[in-house]
């Protein structure tokens, strides 16, 4: 392995704790919590395991971060109808409230984050970045079933 690959795989962590804090501070939400909510979103009313597999969150954080925004009036949970081992989980008036007055500054922060940005460069680095999330997904893989 080359320093130059080396390099890469240490630059990952951070530069994702740079993206979480910076995100925080422009928008005003932790970016998981903010993950979920646009999620539940977009999917309407989704089960607790629909969430881990669309968002690939350890569903322990996930549930975490849910019981939270229940207390905080953002989600609502309930069992589903037709298999109570499954829970299904909405946002509230005051969690759509919340996401559709925040995007306009959502949107602001990745065009700041992005500016100058040559994008052939963006896609070259997102490709790259793919390609190492999936080996990565890979080795956990191999591991998990060994």
């Amino acid at each position: 392995m080359s320093e130059t690959e080396r390099n890469l795989l240490q630059q990952i962590g951070p530069t994702s704790r740079a993206l979480f804090a910076a995100f925080e501070a422009q928008v005003g939400h932790a970016m998981p919590r903010w993950r979920i909510m646009q999620a539940l979103q977009d999917m309407k009313d989704a089960t607790q395991k629909e969430l881990v597999h669309r968002l690939l969150m350890d569903p322990g954080a996930l549930t975490r971060h849910m019981k939270q925004m229940e207390a905080e009036g953002l989600i609502h949970r309930h069992a589903d109808p037709q298999d109570n081992r499954l829970t299904r989980v909405a946002l509230t008036a005051a969690g759509t409230a919340l996401i559709t007055a925040a995007q306009p500054q959502r949107h602001a922060f990745f065009a700041k984050a992005l500016a100058g940005l040559d994008p052939e460069r963006v896609a070259i680095a997102q490709s790259v970045l793919k390609e190492v999330e999936e080996r990565l997904r890979a080795m956990t893989q191999e591991r998990v079933q060994d």
